[in-house]
């Protein structure tokens, strides 16, 4: 942990003025991809940072139906509204890529952030970026059309993520996976992506900005 503080950035600013108490019941722990799991519905014992990787945020629906929420990195926090609460997980958590994570007992984190100022605030700033997220994510589901949708969240995907994975679009996308693939199946049709059995590929990136716009 404190070759982290040293090494990392946005580990020292989050930690700078953490007390030792508090400090010293931190541990840092690595995960292979989907090794780090945790279950909607349950309760667990700590809330997590995340220093490296990708963790996607998902609810799943009782036909087995996995709707993604959001994928954190860097900096976010995992299970800090459930500790406040004392309430169980309302989301599952699952790694996408390997992973590195500082995880502390929940009455130690509630503790850190009544002592520590500087925590307070980022604790802030970090429930009002998860807000706005999903206050947008809602309008999409709820105004947009599947196309629409589509078309936003490979966008989207794009600007976060070297390679477009095909099932975290199905996954962010509100309609059933038919209705997603007839839309890939046009835009693939235009020439404007590339659908892979996992993964999809922009063409031309302007065109497809401009099939949005259309709708």
């Amino acid at each position: 942990l404190l070759n982290l503080i040293d090494t990392n950035q946005t580990v020292y600013s989050l930690l700078k003025d953490c007390p030792y108490s508090i400090f010293s019941k931190m541990i840092v722990t690595q995960f292979k991809p989907k090794h780090f799991f945790l279950n909607q519905g349950e309760h667990h014992d700590y809330v997590y940072i995340v220093v490296t990787g990708e963790i996607k945020i998902f609810v799943s629906e009782e036909n087995g139906r996995e709707i993604l929420l959001d994928i954190y990195r860097e900096g976010n926090f995992i299970g800090e509204q459930e500790a406040f609460l004392e309430a169980p997980y309302s989301a599952s958590i699952e790694n996408i890529t390997e992973c590195l994570v500082i995880k502390i007992p929940n009455k130690s984190f509630i503790e850190w952030v009544h002592l520590d100022s500087n925590c307070n605030q980022r604790l802030i700033k970090s429930l009002c970026e998860q807000m706005y997220e999903l206050t947008n994510r809602a309008a999409k589901y709820s105004l947009s059309t599947v196309k629409e949708q589509v078309i936003t969240t490979i966008l989207d995907l794009k600007r976060s993520r070297k390679i477009i994975d095909k099932k975290l679009l199905i996954q962010s996308v509100s309609a059933t996976s038919r209705s997603v693939y007839r839309v890939l199946s046009e835009l693939e049709y235009l020439g404007l992506i590339i659908v892979d059995p996992k993964t999809i590929t922009i063409i031309n990136e302007e065109k497809l900005r401009m099939e949005r716009k259309k709708i």
